[in-house]
């Protein structure tokens, strides 16, 4: 099994070690190919900190000096979208990112395959490094992240055609057909977010067929919007049983809100 070579092994090093006197940062952990034993030479590093939520706002601000702690010199850094942290790449052109959890929202299970550097008092990895899944099915879950950005991606839909913006409509497709597949291995109870390009042994045939049936999208508006109609349907059905298998709150006033402002503008039903 690969362990790194001396760029990437000092980086795990420090990450291991840097924080250790940093009250403020609670556990750190690798995810990807590090945690699960398919790392090569070619591997990006991926560092995760669970910190206190009253220091969020710090490393919010400050993300990308705490990577500089951990490899050095960069010559570019950038922010991801919806996360606490970022990217950074080394002047050898060795790829770190950094992901800082408030522990308000932290999931030990988020990610398929854990390897912990560092945990403070024990209490949050208690047993230690999580092995990876692989893909295999597990106790369904709720992801409310995926279901909130579905509704909302579906609304914005009455935006972009109103605009006539037809090539971000047909991109919006895509976002919500995202959230769909999330949805999906939210079912199968599978936690798994990498590896993008290997979705189909995370799904089962009837998932994959349901999203093989999805009409295809030009530009034309009549075509994005069945194609959304269709998508919305599966969201719902799957949606509203998976709330109740895992005794979660559907989020009734949202979804209705939605399904109404799309019915007033384009005259047509979506669910």
């Amino acid at each position: 099994m690969w362990t790194g070579d001396e760029r990437q092994q000092g980086v795990i090093q420090r990450a291991r070690e840097a924080f250790v006197t940093d009250p403020r940062v609670l556990a750190v952990y690798l995810v990807g190919s590090f945690a699960t034993g398919a790392a090569d030479r070619f591997s990006d590093v991926d560092v995760h900190l669970v910190v206190a939520d009253e220091s969020t706002a710090w490393f919010q601000d400050h993300w990308d000096d705490v990577l500089r702690e951990l490899t050095g010199p960069t010559v570019h850094t950038d922010r991801i979208p919806g996360l606490v942290g970022g990217l950074g790449i080394t002047p050898d052109w060795l790829h770190v990112d950094l992901i800082i959890h408030p522990l308000a929202s932290f999931d030990r299970l988020q990610y398929d395959g854990v390897k912990v550097l560092f945990d403070r008092d024990g209490t949050l990895f208690p047993d230690g490094d999580i092995a990876p899944q692989g893909g295999r099915p597990g106790d369904p879950y709720w992801p409310t992240d995926a279901v909130n950005l579905f509704f909302y991606f579906l609304g914005n839909l009455v935006t972009v055609l109103g605009r006539d913006e037809r090539i971000v409509a047909n991109q919006g497709v895509g976002a919500v057909r995202d959230q769909l597949v999330t949805l999906m291995l939210a079912e199968r109870g599978v936690r798994r977010t990498s590896g993008a390009k290997r979705l189909n042994a995370l799904l089962s045939d009837e998932q994959r067929a349901a999203l093989e049936a999805i009409p295809a999208a030009g530009t034309d508006p009549a075509d994005v919007i069945a194609a959304n109609q269709y998508i919305c349907r599966q969201f719902i059905t799957r949606g509203t049983a998976l709330a109740k298998l895992t005794d979660t709150p559907w989020p009734t006033e949202y979804v209705e809100a939605t399904l109404q402002h799309l019915h007033n503008h384009f005259h047509t039903n979506f669910a």
